[in-house]
């Protein structure tokens, strides 16, 4: 017999569970290794007190082990939370009634689904992406099409009322009683011909935005091309621009954009639309934090250079922001980690960065920073096809 609860005991410390043991009072009468590390008390320690002092924060849960015990069904308490040293946990409660010899009491079972919480988050948040995604696809077709017949009309206008070589105008002109010289000149004096130019430029410049949306927005099936890295950056700055976020009051525009590009950069096989997705969320991370800080001259220098030792492009992206102290750039890249408030930052942006460099690329993000001085986001991607 004492082998056999010898045996049983070693099972139940072997289980990466934390497994305890109460009485209908409350009272702690089995505790397992998993309990001993989540709270530092021998089972000696913790055996005979109450679970309420010797594990505080299942306390809450005695309503239901006599819900347990008297029912004589298992209970549980799904993903309930608690935060340790500020990070929220989640876990799993489930307590199984125990009834032996006429003594009753419960079995409680915790475990720690916290990353399992955050993977399922993470999911439905890809999800939202991809909705928004394609919403945003579809609001880029629908604008293209009245924008594709408000810049042929300007064209068409343009033509018609300065070009003096088609027969048709000077044909209209003169039924009209008058010429394309003098309508030519009383357009240029009330500068109608400038304007209508500037109509059609902003609508060519309309025409990129939303050619650089649907790219962007386009579902990437994980296909690499050759590309220009100035050019990924210098798209990325352009879709930037036109980010004007009316709930915080950043206006990227404001921002001094300093480019220090290598004429020896070569090409690059990677996926266009992912990197610059991490160039967005960088560019768009460090215009929120200079905002914040009331950053008076904000300012971002881009750096690119190619490593021949290690066959790498190299990115540098430094802003003069409020910077972060050490503990902050350690768990810059953990999913779910964010210093904004709550509903502002879902926190997977930098980790979702991370994840494309590392993963997708075989490449390397890290961080640099120093508090008031401002923080410098590098990235290197192989040139070998092989090594992504």
């Amino acid at each position: 017999v004492g082998k056999l609860r010898s045996y049983l005991s070693n099972i139940i410390d072997s289980m990466p569970s934390i497994i305890i043991g109460v009485n209908i009072e409350g009272t702690v009468t089995q505790w397992n290794n998993g309990a001993e590390q989540a709270m530092g008390l021998t089972t000696p320690e913790a055996v005979g007190h109450p679970l309420k002092e010797v594990f505080p924060r299942l306390a809450a849960e005695m309503p239901k082990v006599k819900e347990a015990i008297n029912s004589r069904q298992q209970q549980s308490d799904k993903k309930r939370s608690y935060f340790n040293n500020g990070v929220q946990i989640y876990e799993d409660v489930v307590i199984y009634p125990l009834i032996t010899n006429g003594v009753e009491g419960a079995v409680l079972r915790v475990d720690d689904v916290t990353e399992q919480v955050r993977l399922e988050e993470m999911m439905i948040q890809s999800e939202k992406m991809l909705s928004v995604g394609g919403l945003a696809a579809g609001m880029a077709h629908e604008i293209n099409n009245p924008l594709a017949g408000m810049m042929q009309t300007t064209h068409v206008m343009i033509n018609r009322l300065t070009n003096k070589k088609v027969e048709a105008n000077n044909t209209a002109a003169e039924s009209a009683g008058i010429s394309m010289e003098a309508i030519y000149d009383f357009m240029e004096q009330r500068g109608i011909i400038r304007m209508l130019n500037a109509l059609n430029d902003s609508g060519e410049r309309v025409a990129g935005i939303v050619d650089n949306m649907l790219s962007f927005s386009r579902k990437s099936d994980d296909t690499f091309s050759t590309h220009d890295i100035h050019d990924l950056i210098d798209k990325s700055i352009e879709l930037s621009s036109t980010d004007y976020d009316l709930k915080k009051q950043y206006d990227f525009k404001s921002i001094v954009i300093s480019k220090y590009y290598e004429d020896d950069v070569p090409l690059i096989a990677c996926d266009g639309g992912k990197i610059q997705q991490v160039l967005l969320n960088l560019l768009r991370n460090g215009a929120q934090a200079m905002q914040e800080a009331g950053v008076e001259q904000p300012e971002f220098g881009l750096h690119t250079y190619y490593d021949a030792e290690q066959d790498k492009v190299c990115i540098k992206i430094k802003d003069n922001g409020p910077g972060m102290n050490e503990e902050t750039c350690k768990r810059i890249f953990e999913p779910f980690f964010t210093t904004k408030p709550v509903g502002v930052g879902t926190g997977l942006g930098l980790s979702v960065s991370y994840f494309i460099i590392t993963e997708n690329h075989g490449g390397e993000m890290t961080v640099e920073s120093e508090l008031g001085v401002g923080t410098t986001f590098m990235i290197s991607l192989p040139m070998s096809v092989v090594s992504q």
